[in-house]
């Protein structure tokens, strides 16, 4: 008997509902779990849905999020696909124990168990992991997710790479046990993010149920958060690079003072990612248009921590951004 061994059940479907205008080119059917699974059970449940669930249901992509696998494509049959994506559990499931049972009874001749071994980041060949590796290598980036995590009280903040086709965590503070990872994409479509992408504007709320707008927005529902806010991070240029965001299942409660230090974060890390990237070129030398940036912030910190009482976690989260800017001359 397996107990927690990573066998997920199927527990419910979110299917698309009916379309008062022209259905989307990529439906999204989600394929709601008991558990997550393992990473053993995905690389199987990837073989062995290929090519049946792009050839029957026109599937694209399957993405893993927390206890959810969200089946992504032009698919017309959301029930039909429900029902193959059910008996395809099942031969999983079957396929992951007897490796299981085989690895048991020759542990040297079966290899199925060892897990392969993962490239480093900056080695890897996908050009969103080099985002990755560059937003980790910053090493005030934790302590400054965290901060933000304190200072909007929403226990999941994200660094996210956004582009027309993707979005990609690059860093996580993840304390609602979420499931995102750097390096792992949400499907793109299912996210804010995809609006701000296009729009270059915050977005927050602190309640989705009763909000006017995000009552009956698809995202919180899906996700099953409450507060929410994005920030987009934008280049010199005016092209995204991403979002900073922050959610979280309860309620917030957040003020103007909040969202605009909020938003000094966001641009701090922007500028930080831009100076890493202007360095590797012209190496030990921080290019005066970038320093200036910093400098802005830096400012616009000390403004915020001097309006903010100065045991707040508001004036600790101003004061730690005005010191992380200073760029050595």
């Amino acid at each position: 008997m397996y107990t927690g061994s990573g066998f997920p059940s199927i527990i419910g479907f979110d299917l698309p509902g009916l379309q008062d205008r022209p259905a989307p080119a990529r439906v999204i059917v989600t394929a709601l779990l008991d558990a997550p699974p393992t990473e053993e059970w995905m690389r199987m449940l990837d073989r062995l849905a290929w090519p049946a669930l792009r050839l029957d249901h026109r599937v694209e992509q399957l993405r893993l999020v927390g206890q959810e696998i969200h089946f992504v494509g032009e698919i017309r049959d959301g029930r039909g696909l429900s029902a193959t994506v059910r008996e395809l559990f099942e031969r999983v499931t079957a396929r992951v124990l007897a490796a299981r049972m085989a690895a048991l009874e020759n542990p040297v001749e079966d290899l199925s168990w060892t897990p392969p071994v993962s490239a480093p980041l900056s080695a890897s060949r996908d050009p969103r992991l080099a985002d990755v590796a560059a937003l980790l290598k910053l090493p005030a980036l934790p302590g400054l997710l965290e901060l933000a995590s304190q200072l909007t009280a929403m226990r999941f903040v994200a660094v996210a790479r956004v582009t027309a086709e993707r979005w990609t965590a690059c860093a996580v503070h993840d304390g609602i046990g979420f499931g995102l990872v750097p390096g792992q994409d949400l499907v793109l479509e299912t996210t804010i993010c995809e609006e701000i992408r296009q729009h270059h504007q915050t977005v927050q709320f602190d309640q989705a149920s009763i909000h006017p707008v995000f009552s009956t927005h698809p995202t919180p529902a899906l996700y099953g958060f409450e507060s929410y806010i994005s920030v987009p991070m934008l280049r010199r240029d005016g092209s995204l690079f991403g979002t900073l965001c922050a959610l979280d299942p309860n309620p917030s409660q957040l003020d103007a003072v909040s969202v605009k230090c909020f938003e000094v974060l966001a641009a701090w890390i922007g500028a930080q990612l831009e100076l890493e990237d202007m360095q590797a070129v012209i190496e030990g030398e921080a290019p005066v248009t970038i320093r200036a940036a910093l400098d802005a912030v830096a400012e616009q910190a000390g403004r915020i921590a001097a309006g903010a009482a100065s045991s707040s976690v508001l004036s600790e989260t101003a004061l730690r951004i005005q010191a992380l800017s200073v760029v050595p001359r």
